[in-house]
C-alpha cells in the first residue's frame, strides 16, 4: 500500500496547512495577528514538503531550500509587523513566479499563496499602508492572488500537470 496509491494522502498536508493556517489566524489574539500568520506560513512550509514526501519521496536537493526558508520565516517572525511585510512579498512572488513557470499540480500551491497574502494585508494594517478604494487592506492581495491563480491554473493546463491532484502517478 503506497501513498500515491490512496488519493486522501495526496490532500493531506494540503489540508492540514489550509486548516491549521486557518485555525491559528482565527484563533489569534488581535494584537497577535501577525506572528499568528507567519506560524501559518511556518506550517505550510512543513507541509509542503510533507506533500513532496508524499508525493515521491523528500528530495535531498530541497534540505538546504527548506532550511533557508525556515530561516527566513523565523527571520521574520522576529521582526515583527515589517518582518511580517517582507516576508509577505516575498512570498507571493516566489509562488506567482514558480506557479506560474512550473505550473502548480500541489494543493498547497495554492494554500500557501493564501497564507503568505493574508500576511501581507495583516501587515499593511498594522503598519496603516493602506487607502481607500482598491488600496484596502486585502483588496491588492485579492486582485494578485486572483490574476496569478488564473495563469497558474492555465499553465497548469497547457503543461497537463493536474496528474497529481486527480490520482494520476507523478
Amino acid at each position: 500500500m503506497s501513498a500515491p496509491d490512496h488519493l486522501w494522502l495526496r490532500y493531506l498536508p494540503g489540508l492540514v496547512a489550509a486548516l491549521g493556517g486557518a485555525a491559528l489566524l482565527w484563533f489569534a489574539p488581535e494584537r497577535r495577528k501577525i506572528p499568528f500568520a507567519v506560524l501559518a506560513t511556518l506550517l505550510g512550509l512543513t507541509s509542503m514538503e510533507a506533500e513532496y514526501w508524499v508525493a515521491h519521496g523528500f528530495p535531498e536537493s530541497e534540505v538546504t531550500f527548506f532550511a533557508g526558508a525556515v530561516v527566513a520565516t523565523l527571520l521574520a517572525l522576529a521582526l515583527g509587523k515589517y518582518g511580517g511585510l517582507v516576508l509577505g512579498i516575498i512570498g507571493q512572488a516566489f509562488f506567482a513566479y514558480v506557479n506560474v513557470r512550473y505550473g502548480a499540480p500541489y494543493l498547497l500551491d495554492y494554500v500557501l499563496p493564501v497564507l503568505y497574502g493574508i500576511l501581507l494585508a495583516l501587515a499593511r494594517r498594522e503598519l496603516k499602508w493602506f487607502r481607500s478604494g482598491v488600496l484596502a487592506v486585502g483588496r491588492p492581495e485579492a486582485i494578485w492572488l486572483i490574476l496569478v491563480n488564473g495563469l497558474t491554473i492555465w499553465r497548469t493546463s497547457v503543461l497537463d500537470k493536474w496528474g497529481w491532484l486527480t490520482g494520476r502517478p507523478w
